[in-house]
Order: structure tokens, then sequence, then C-alpha cells
């Protein structure tokens, strides 16, 4: 899946929303090198604000619960 950019618009159970922000942290373990997340703050047009994980979209895009409109 390409990621998502801000602006996005996507349909998710028949409700739209839009990415409104994107979330990047890095963490790092003592036994595991820099491991970075994604989160995609999204804002949905009746008022819901939802954060999900990069790796969450991924799979409700592959199931065909979320369908990107534009990007």
């Amino acid at each position: 899946m390409e990621d998502l950019k801000v602006g996005t618009i996507i349909r998710d159970n028949g409700k739209l929303g839009i990415v409104s922000s994107i979330i990047e942290n890095a963490v790092w373990h003592d036994d595991v090198p820099l491991s970075f997340t994604k989160r995609y703050e999204i804002r949905y047009f009746d008022g819901v604000v939802a954060v999900l994980r990069h790796k969450q979209i991924e799979r409700l895009i592959k199931e065909g619960r979320i369908e990107v409109i534009t990007k």
C-alpha cells in the first residue's frame, strides 16, 4: 500500500473522512534498532476524529472496508 497523505479522502464503512495529520514516532529499544510507527488522524465529516495505525489502515483497505477516494 502506498502511504496516505494529508488531504486524502477515504470512505470508511460508508462514512467519508479526510486524513488531517500524520503522526510519526521513532522508538529505540536496547535489543532492537530504531523502530518507526506511523499513525493517521482521520476527521470524518460527521465530526468523529480517529487515529489509526498504518498497519490497521493497510489491512482495512485490503479487506475492502476502507476505500481511498482521492490521494
